[in-house]
């Protein structure tokens, strides 16, 4: 792709994934483990110095399980935070966020974010979120609560609505947890990650939903203020997405090619790779209180 001086943005808000590992097996993931590798941290903070020179404001660190890598997570939430004053957030599956990494790192974090799409453990055994029939996803997210709670951390959740869970009613569970936000995604195919295709590691084939299902989903929620329903027209263009080479990922022609990485040609000429929709980014409101109080 050709440079092109009109199409750069400022990165105002950038998620990026440290590494495509992941302990869960979640069928709809569209950032799948076809690499084990993250960068070290050296060079993976020279990445969030040169985001910040182009104008981030807010960092989200994503994978595969970010905590997984717990060390180079921590170090990086202290890099963006206290070196960088970006605002920070976190999506995690939940699982192994510990109270000694919140002792310790917390206090460099805004938000930290649990994906939960389902509150019935037999449903998310079947999407592959964390076990079998007998699966303890939901305790382990109202463990992380009661982490953020305790360390002043803004508590988030992310849902993606399938074909398993969009009958589902969350009312009183999302009352009861009351997050800062709750994001609910319309599950969304993406060539070269779970379209089933010979090489892939998923297949969401069957967990798709029109528009109509995950409408119904989001009305059915309409009284939950936090809700943020984000349908696939929506979604995919509009997040800047940097991989575990710090590469944009370009979702605009339904895969996820990855461009030229920031540490390489730095972050305007990166940019242009990205595929990124600012327009959608705006109006699906993008930007928000980042920042819990502090």
């Amino acid at each position: 792709m050709e440079d092109d001086a009109s199409s750069v943005v400022i990165p105002r808000s950038v998620n990026y994934f440290i590494s495509r590992k992941c302990n869960y097996s979640c069928k709809f993931c569209f950032h799948t483990a076809k690499t084990s590798h993250s960068l070290p941290i050296e060079e993976s903070a020279k990445g969030l110095r040169l985001l910040k020179d182009a104008g981030c404001e807010k960092i989200n660190f994503a994978g595969g399980e970010p905590f997984l890598h717990p060390v180079l997570l921590g170090e990086l939430c202290q890099v963006a935070c206290e070196e960088l004053d970006m605002a920070v957030s976190i999506i995690s599956n939940g699982s192994l966020i510990s109270k000694e990494w919140m002792q310790m790192y917390a206090k460099y974090v805004d938000v930290l974010g649990v994906s939960v799409d389902s509150f019935q453990p037999e449903t998310n055994a079947n999407i592959g979120r964390g076990g079998d029939a007998n699966n303890e996803h939901v305790q382990r997210m109202m463990k992380v609560r009661d982490l953020c709670s305790q360390h002043d951390v803004l508590f988030k959740l992310n849902t993606v609505v399938n074909s398993l869970n969009w009958k589902e009613d969350m009312n009183s569970q999302i009352a009861e947890l009351d997050p800062y936000r709750w994001k609910v995604f319309q599950v969304l195919l993406l060539e070269g990650e779970n379209t089933g295709t010979d090489g892939e590691l998923r297949d969401a084939r069957d967990l798709c939903i029109g528009r109509r299902e995950f409408d119904s989903f989001v009305s059915r929620h309409t009284n939950r203020k936090q809700l943020i329903p984000e349908p696939n027209d929506v979604m995919q263009n509009s997040y800047l997405l940097l991989d575990e080479d710090m590469k944009f990922l370009d979702c605009s022609a339904g895969g996820k090619v990855p461009g030229r990485s920031i540490l390489e040609v730095g972050v305007d000429r990166a940019l242009c790779d990205a595929g990124f929709d600012q327009r959608m980014f705006n109006e699906r409101g993008g930007v928000f209180e980042w920042r819990r109080p502090r």
